[in-house]
């Protein structure tokens, strides 16, 4: 569940096997991020301390952190007091959301000493403390005075003050009476969860429900409609909770979601979570670094997604705008036929003319019905230079329109390729796809900063560029194996490298999106169910994956083609069919 009182005691009892661990090694990889390595023999454990709000916790990691050259201060102060020290023994003051970590150390002069390492998981106010012998701060990962707190101030120096003690019971020494007394104390119509949370110690919110639901009772149970058989039911039910987070009944869970995510973790199996898949681990701690870390990697890689979205957003935003313009420019140039009409009448009618006039009113001879036009004329110019002025217009504005015709052509197809790019980064879902698309980027010119760094030349350029990462795999109902390219550069190699010249090839018509291939094996014949199923993945992996109907084409792979100076993913092809179909789930 959450890291609560009672999953802060499983963790404290599994640390205390450490007792008589050398410190050996102390790391900062991250802002308020604490890594001590304990040595115990000949084996090593990496104890991960951490105090950042939605992160704050204390438990054993197996996993890998970069530490940056140089060591924050609060780093060289734990390595100066607690390297090479002996952790003692492990201490949390009741169901406490706080955890202390007793050190012998020695100092210079070879004299014995003791420090204390305390790390409080309060949300926004958790933290990181090293304390003197005599309870004083030495510093902590993060200071505070009474401007922000008005409590205690956490500064070099001052004596530690504990966070506000909270007036609550503990619920490992209650019987089923106290227990019961204790919640009658209270309004009748609390919700009982809410009960739960505030009376008893240890308990957090995701707990209470875990309670709530291994009792029986639906969500928003208040009390007024409990009586001594449900009082006792929730009590048995907290029991085995409690029983569940001692060493010998462990049974810690990460439970995945829908999509595979980390949804939650738990030193026992949760009940509040049935019917979603829960994945083992042999200690609390397990469970949580594995829950963290893969939490940990996912906001990576959101974070390198959204640096992507906002390159494409700039590019998109910058061509779009240079496309109403372009377009613009194309609308006035249209009336290039307007001028040349005016030059002509004024030429047919020149003989009618003289210096000085303001306009012409004649007829149209080139409008059936005849009808008559006024042109502006120059007074300062004569009849022919009226004229000579009304071609060259039409000669620039045709010029112009040509020019134009051809930039928002070239901007269009530039829109095209963004979007491509970003259909490839709504599907990215490793590390190894954004790189792909950052790679892409930078080779097309969008990041020159990237661009500038890389050194020319470099012999492993061509070895990653020969390999991209693996498309998406599918068989269909009749056994027939379904490619789908994630990026513009697996697109290329999927169709001109990968595929045979007999399979079949599917894109959705005129719109940015993956392409499919159907692995047919020289059959000349697909079944209209593969057909029918590749056509909703080209949909799905497509800009219109949303829409309700979506028109795809699809032909053999010998029938498509790059033109030469083509982009990444942009091909031509013909002897195309079209189907509409719904995008697949």
């Amino acid at each position: 569940m959450a890291f609560d009182g009672l999953f802060l005691a499983a963790i404290k009892e599994e640390l205390t096997g450490l007792a008589g661990s050398r410190v050996d090694r102390i790391f900062q990889p991250e802002k308020e991020t604490i890594i001590l390595h304990l040595r115990k023999g000949r084996d090593t454990r990496k104890l991960l301390l951490c105090s950042l709000a939605d992160q704050a916790r204390v438990h054993l990691t197996a996993a890998a952190f970069t530490n940056p050259v140089t060591p924050p201060l609060f780093c060289i102060v734990l390595r100066k007091h607690l390297e090479g020290s002996i952790l003692a023994s492990v201490a949390q003051p009741g169901l406490e959301r706080v955890l202390s970590l007793h050190f012998q150390t020695t100092d210079e002069l070879g004299r014995p000493g003791t420090r204390v390492l305390l790390i409080e998981i309060m949300g926004k106010h958790s933290n990181i403390i090293l304390l003197n012998p005599g309870g004083s701060i030495i510093d902590a990962a993060r200071r505070y005075t009474h401007a922000v707190s008005r409590h205690r101030e956490v500064l070099p120096g001052r004596p530690y003050v504990p966070p506000p003690a909270q007036v609550k019971a503990d619920p490992r020494s209650l019987d089923a009476e106290t227990f019961a007394s204790l919640l009658w104390e209270n309004p009748w119509d609390t919700p009982l969860e809410r009960l739960l949370v505030t009376r008893f110690a240890g308990i957090g919110p995701e707990t209470a429900r875990e309670i709530s639901c291994r009792a029986g009772m639906p969500a928003g149970t208040t009390l007024d409609s409990c009586g001594e058989y449900e009082l006792a039911r929730i009590y048995q039910a907290l029991r085995d909770i409690i029983a569940a987070t001692e060493p010998g009944a462990w049974h810690p869970v990460v439970v995945m979601d829908r999509d595979r995510q980390p949804l939650a973790f738990a030193a026992y199996e949760p009940y509040q979570y049935e019917g979603l898949p829960q994945q083992p681990f042999p200690t609390p701690s397990a469970a949580c670094d594995s829950f963290y870390q893969a939490r940990r990697e996912r906001q990576l890689l959101e974070g390198a997604r959204r640096s992507l979205e906002h390159i494409l957003d700039r590019e998109l935003k910058r061509c779009y705008k240079k496309e109403g313009l372009q377009a613009t420019a194309v609308a006035e140039a249209a009336e290039a036929e307007n001028f040349r009409l005016a030059g002509e009448l004024i030429t047919a009618n020149i003989y009618r003319l003289e210096k000085g006039q303001a306009a012409l009113t004649v007829n149209n001879f080139y409008d059936p019905a005849g009808e008559m036009v006024t042109i502006e004329l120059d007074p300062a110019l004569t009849p022919a230079e009226n004229a000579r002025r009304y071609f060259h217009r039409y000669n620039k504005a045709k010029n112009a329109a040509r020019i134009a015709k051809e930039q928002l052509e070239q901007t269009r197809a530039e829109i095209a390729y963004l979007e491509s790019i970003a259909q490839a980064l709504s599907m990215a879902v490793s590390f190894e796809d954004l790189a792909e698309i950052r790679r892409e980027l930078r080779q097309a010119g969008y990041l020159l900063e990237e661009k500038e760094k890389e050194k020319p030349g470099k012999k492993g350029d061509k070895k990653e560029a020969a390999r991209p990462s693996r498309p998406l795999e599918f068989t269909s109902p009749d056994g027939f194996k379904i490619l789908v390219g994630k990026n513009n550069r697996q697109n290329d190699w999927l169709t001109l490298k990968y595929a045979a010249s007999s399979d079949l090839w599917l894109h959705a018509k005129d719109i940015p999106g993956s392409h499919v291939i159907i692995r047919t094996g020289g059959l000349e014949e697909v079944p209209f169910t593969t057909l029918e199923m590749a056509a909703r993945l080209a949909a799905r992996y497509s800009r219109a994956g949303q829409s309700s109907k979506v028109p795809v084409d699809y032909t053999l792979v010998k029938n498509v083609r790059k033109p030469s100076c083509a982009k990444p993913g942009m091909v031509i092809y013909d002897h195309q069919r079209t189907v509409f179909v719904s995008p697949a789930e």
